[in-house]
């Protein structure tokens, strides 16, 4: 028998809290309802305001109980979750069992419509045996359905319906947070009275949006933001280095980024071409140029130091003759004159920093005769045009990457965005091996089993280089001297509750 435990290890806006704790970010939370979030700002605050049955260690990025005492597995289909006693909404409310059931019933619902519910019609069977404890009977062996147990868990009564939404803007949950105020740009959150982990450090947040890189880095000098966790480009961390007021302090980060091609394109379709640029992009160089060397080079999405991460694949070392030998043998030589071997459009954000890479490798790739238009976009308008295939090559960040088979959702084949699918395969890329080792990863629940597909699929995704890693950056935090905030691996916000 197969056994595995986890062990325990509505509101109405108020005046403005002087004390709060003010938290800087560069975008807008697009999404708070948890079942719907999307984005990296929606999740990070979505996570402040609800509770799960298990989250996320910030350090070791394992799975460790939230709003669970255990969880354990007698077999790969039959999970036992057991919660914690004496559990409250923020509202006061009692949230047992009932609850946990009511929040996943809603998500496969069809009417709710869900972002998340194919993960979740995996769930055969849901038992409630007394008011803390639930039998969750899987169709199928599932390897990642703990880390599938974190998501949030919404009173009974908003199981089917959307929360956070304009006509109703204070959702209740049972996170360390509730939310007060809200407006464009700014968030205003107060401890939650019944959080099951006492107090939380900071009984205030405010969570305010600057977008511009420098207008946020001079904000906060001028006093008015505490702390910026990821959102200070490592070209301004000097302005707070050389300040008395603040400290900077990082920690291996757990995000990616990396160029996407278009790979039924006729200009990227051969790897000789998506190999040349690989080789004509020197990443240790724009490491300490752009990042002062607070970020690691990578061949994989997969974390630094993460459980399934390899060491051995297949480098893309910086060799400009190399890329232009590849290029030849592409037949992209080079011609006479000023003309360059090919034309091609670099599709990023908006963001001033992430402009400021993108100049950077397109002169790289300026240099081995590849004249490179870089575009940027907001990021909704460039997300709508990469899912439409609208793109040649793009320069992107993965936020994070805690379970490995979130790599088939960018990289299974029957994830090709489309009216008839979803995912994030804009790269329209195929491998039927590929495909086959993702249900392997996903299937198998015995750890060495799911490491050595995994080893497999980033072999063969550094070998056809439907998208080009490119470096992990620390994730840096500045914060006003004296505080004790640990710096989180990941990125999120829970560091700033406990």
């Amino acid at each position: 028998m197969l056994v595995l435990v986890i062990g325990l290890g509505c509101a109405r806006p108020v005046a403005r809290d002087p004390d709060a704790l003010v938290v800087m970010l560069p975008r807008d939370a697009e999404q708070l309802d948890p079942r719907f979030v999307a984005d990296p700002y929606g999740l990070r605050v979505s996570r402040l305001l609800f509770g799960s049955l298990v989250t996320i260690d910030p350090r070791t990025l394992e799975v460790i109980p939230d709003l669970a005492e255990s969880v354990s597995a007698s077999s790969p289909t039959r999970f036992e979750v057991r919660l914690r006693d004496g559990l409250r909404f923020s509202d006061g409310s009692p949230l047992d069992a009932e609850d946990v059931v009511a929040t996943f019933r809603g998500i496969i619902d069809p009417k709710l419509r869900s972002r998340y519910a194919h993960a979740y019609r995996r769930i055969a069977e849901m038992r409630v045996s007394d008011p803390r404890t639930i039998i969750f009977i899987l169709r199928e062996p599932h390897a990642t359905f703990l880390t599938d147990l974190e998501m949030p868990i919404l009173r009974s009564e908003d199981a089917l319906r959307r929360v956070a939404t304009p006509d109703d803007p204070f959702p209740v949950g049972a996170g360390p947070y509730r939310l007060v105020r809200r407006e464009p740009g700014v968030l205003e959150l107060r401890a939650n009275p019944h959080w099951h982990r006492g107090t939380p450090t900071h009984p205030s947040l405010r969570l305010v949006v600057i977008r511009d890189d420098n207008t946020r880095a001079l904000r906060m000098l001028a006093g008015q933001g505490d702390v910026a966790i990821a959102s200070i480009p490592p070209l301004l961390l000097p302005m707070f280095q050389d300040d008395p007021r603040f400290e900077t302090r990082s920690a291996a980060g757990i995000s990616t980024m990396y160029l996407g091609f278009q790979t039924t394109s006729p200009k990227l379709d051969d790897v000789r071409v998506r190999r040349a640029i690989g080789h004509a992009i020197d990443r240790e160089l724009l490491v300490r140029a752009k990042y002062d060397g607070l970020a690691r080079v990578t061949d994989t999405w997969i974390p630094y130091d993460h459980w399934a991460s390899v060491d051995t694949l297949p480098s893309h070392a910086f060799d400009p003759d190399q890329a232009r030998a590849l290029l030849d043998a592409a037949g992209f030589s080079d011609p006479p004159g000023p003309e360059p071997r090919m034309r091609l459009v670099l599709r990023t954000t908006s963001e001033r920093f992430r402009q400021s890479v993108a100049r950077a490798i397109a002169a790289m790739l300026g240099d081995v005769g590849i004249e490179v238009d870089v575009r940027p976009s907001e990021a909704a308008t460039l997300i709508s045009d990469l899912n439409r295939g609208r793109f040649e090559i793009t320069l992107l960040q993965v936020p994070e990457v805690i379970e490995p088979h979130v790599l088939s959702w960018f990289f299974d084949s029957s994830r090709i965005p489309g009216p008839q699918s979803e995912g994030a395969n804009r790269w329209r890329y195929h491998d039927e091996e590929l495909d086959r080792l993702f249900e392997v990863g996903r299937t198998q629940v015995d750890r060495q089993q799911r490491l050595a597909a995994y080893e497999r699929i980033q072999t063969i995704l550094a070998r056809d280089i439907p998208v080009l890693p490119l470096w992990q950056p620390d994730t840096i935090v500045v914060v006003r001297r004296g505080s004790n905030l640990d710096v989180p691996r990941d990125g999120r916000f829970g560091t700033l509750a406990f």
